[in-house]
């Protein structure tokens, strides 16, 4: 996320997101926006109060304005690693309180968490990710825990599969296929 550049912005017929290539993994991903963050992505950019070059990150530290007591204005930079954690977690705490623990790179698993219960297949989920998930068990276990709803999407399924296959009879004919 804090090498997202205007570069790597695409629209799709239906979204909008930023197309990548995950450094990793050397796969492609397509990181999609909901309408609403589209709208919060662009009056970001709009109140950094400049035009960002193609190959600019979009995502920058604060900076820093002068206070009563004086010091030197800094304007914002593209963000670090730790810079873009510490504010993560500074805003974290300021809009859910002291108490919530997430970090930032928890998105993903929530993210994998929430496609594997609604039913998305693990190859639609490593799409998704831009990862080997649908090859990789240790990736599985991690992004992809034990849940209830998946649980329970199996279960329907398994009692949907079985009312189907309770109406088969599986007998089958011998077929002469000759021209006689």
């Amino acid at each position: 996320m804090r090498t997202l550049t205007p570069a790597r912005a695409v629209q799709t017929a239906q979204e909008w997101g930023f197309l990548i290539e995950r450094t990793k993994s050397g796969e492609a991903a397509f990181g999609t926006l909901s309408p609403r963050m589209q709208r919060l992505v662009l009056a970001y950019v709009e109140s950094l109060g400049v035009t960002l070059l193609d190959d600019a990150p979009i995502f920058r530290s604060r900076g820093f304005t002068p206070g009563a007591n004086g010091g030197r204005p800094r304007a914002g930079v593209p963000y670090t690693k730790d810079a873009l954690v510490d504010d993560f977690a500074a805003l974290r705490t300021l809009v859910f309180g002291a108490g919530e623990k997430r970090r930032l790179m928890d998105m993903r698993r929530s993210g994998a968490v929430e496609a594997n219960a609604g039913g998305a297949s693990v190859e639609a989920i490593s799409a998704k990710m831009g990862n080997s998930i649908d090859e990789n068990k240790a990736l599985q276990k991690t992004y992809m825990p034990v849940n209830l709803a998946a649980v329970r999407s199996a279960d329907a399924s398994r009692r949907k599969g079985r009312k189907l296959l309770g109406q088969e009879r599986n007998e089958y004919k011998k077929l002469k296929l000759s021209g006689k």
